[in-house]
């Protein structure tokens, strides 16, 4: 995997996908598309694995960022 040149972690880089950015630009780097609206069991099991990504981060923003996760989730269903 080549290094990230500009986040620490990869936990780091969805905290900040979810608390700085919105849009298009937002969902590019989360990884999302069309098919997590349309199947369930596939937004289910990327939330998951977002949420199990940043859960044990001690970024300062982690509380925020995951009530934004649970809102785009939320909007998935």
């Amino acid at each position: 995997m080549e290094k990230d040149l500009y986040f620490i972690d990869e936990s780091s880089k969805i905290i900040f996908a979810l608390v700085e950015l919105s849009g298009r630009i937002q969902m590019d780097l989360l990884g999302i598309g069309r098919i997590h609206y349309i199947n369930r069991d596939v937004s289910k099991n990327w939330y998951e694995e977002t949420k199990n990504k940043i859960i044990n981060s001690k970024h300062p923003k982690l509380t925020e960022a995951m009530t934004e996760l649970e809102k785009l989730y939320k909007g998935m269903k």
